[in-house]
């Protein structure tokens, strides 16, 4: 019997047609950032350190180490989607930690060209919609599989594991999309009144503890 989602990709892999999608330079994209702490990092500065425990798609082959040729940022199509991928452990809100996180939003600067995973993609990969929600273990032994038989790709599009919104996965190719500065970039704890409100919202539409 084949698992829902296969611990390994099939070895036809290379054969099969995956589905892509284009993300346009009208679509924001959002991303809930450190600028303190292990993985602190500015705008547009993708990591190169992995694959993590915590991630899902790190295109890294184990072990965890500086990889001078792969690179992983991961972001959001809104700013409530990304909240609920960044702050699902606990399911709170919590404005000011030790990593002192930072929302940046932009628009990509050349269309992103994406391998679709939504819907019926991932089942004609010989996956699952599991590659969105199941063992991190087995989607980022898919993602290693997936970047090295289709490198050109700028990354993945997924579905948020809590909010069902669409996410990407953005690989090394797609260093080169990112703006020179982003269109938004607030830090979590500044204490502007507007800003408390739209977080505070955020929280309560995914009913997640909010926490100033």
């Amino acid at each position: 019997m084949t698992a829902k989602l296969p611990p390994q990709p099939p070895a036809d892999l290379d054969v099969r047609k995956p589905s892509w999608r284009t993300w346009p330079t009208t679509e924001p994209l959002w991303q809930v950032a450190n600028t303190g702490g292990s993985f602190a990092a500015r705008f547009a500065v993708m990591r190169a350190y992995g694959p993590l425990a915590s991630a899902r798609f790190d295109p890294h082959p184990p072990p965890p180490a500086e990889h001078p040729t792969e690179r992983i940022l991961y972001a959001a199509i809104d700013l409530v989607t990304a909240l609920a991928e960044r702050f699902q452990n606990g399911r709170e809100i919590r404005c000011r930690q030790p990593t002192n996180p930072i929302v940046y939003s932009w628009m990509p600067a050349r269309p992103l060209q994406l391998i679709d995973v939504t819907d019926l993609s991932a089942l004609r990969l010989g996956a699952s919609q599991l590659l969105s929600t199941g063992p991190k273990r087995h989607t980022r032994t898919w993602a290693v599989a997936i970047r090295r038989t289709w490198p050109a790709a700028d990354g993945l599009l997924y579905q948020s594991s809590m909010a069902g919104g669409e996410c990407v996965a953005l690989w090394a190719p797609a260093a080169d999309s990112f703006p020179p500065r982003p269109a938004f970039a607030t830090l979590m704890s500044d204490p502007a009144p507007d800003w408390i409100r739209t977080l505070r919202n955020a929280a309560a539409h995914i009913h997640y503890d909010f926490y100033r």
